[in-house]
């Protein structure tokens, strides 16, 4: 899977080359979450991050190059992130319930990290590749392996095609509540979506979870 084009800078040698890098960053993602690529110009990114002009320019090119190489940054830092968050659960010890819970929870942290704003920037500058989208569908295919374990538990007649929608219904429901004014909290959030989707693919007998949650089927 390709990620965005490669930003065509030098890595700073020096400390303080990459401290400034580094704020310059920070500056640039932080305008970037809160006004969109509207407000991210390069005079308010080197305003916010206490540096100047002459040092964005040292490092970039302009605006597209900067937006360059934080797409290919934030690109490489989601997925070790998600490779490193999947590797992390023993999902041989768990049963469907617990593994729809734990695959839930990871899709919401990761939309609520920093992989946002790779939507942000794929917005920033149509002309480069859907790296969101990539990242998406990279996500929702490893989700879906793992929950293909799970075979001999999902009712469903065609099985993977109820987790590939069960997957994709959830992360619809995620998207919606991270552009909400009055997000759920997290840990609501998990609970319902867990709900949604071991009620889908385990049917009535799915059981609870450990909150107490009992599962449905709310499709059936």
């Amino acid at each position: 899977m390709t990620g965005p084009k490669p930003a065509q800078i030098k890595t700073p040698k020096q400390n303080r080359s990459r401290r400034t890098l580094e704020r310059i960053v920070d500056a640039s993602l932080e305008l970037l979450a809160t006004e969109g690529a509207e407000g991210l110009t390069i005079h308010r990114v080197v305003e916010k991050a206490g540096s100047s002009v002459g040092s964005f320019y040292a490092r970039f090119k302009g605006k597209d190059d900067l937006l360059d190489y934080l797409a290919e940054r934030v690109w490489t830092q989601a997925l070790e992130r998600w490779h490193a968050d999947l590797a992390a659960p023993d999902w041989d010890e768990m049963d469907l319930t617990r593994t729809v819970e734990t695959a839930v929870t990871l899709v919401i942290e990761a939309q609520r990290s920093r992989s946002a704003y790779l939507e942000v920037l794929d917005q920033a500058n149509s002309s480069r590749a859907p790296a969101y989208e990539q990242f998406r569908t990279e996500r929702l295919a490893r989700l879906a392996e793992i929950l293909m374990k799970r075979r001999d538990d999902i009712v469903r007649e065609d099985a993977e095609q109820a987790v590939r929608l069960g997957l994709r219904a959830v992360v619809g429901v995620v998207d919606e509540e991270r552009r909400s004014s009055d997000r759920l909290p997290q840990d609501v959030l998990v609970r319902e979506c867990t709900a949604l989707l071991a009620g889908y693919l385990g049917g009535a007998g799915s059981g609870e979870s450990d909150s107490g949650v009992e599962f449905f089927d709310v499709w059936g």
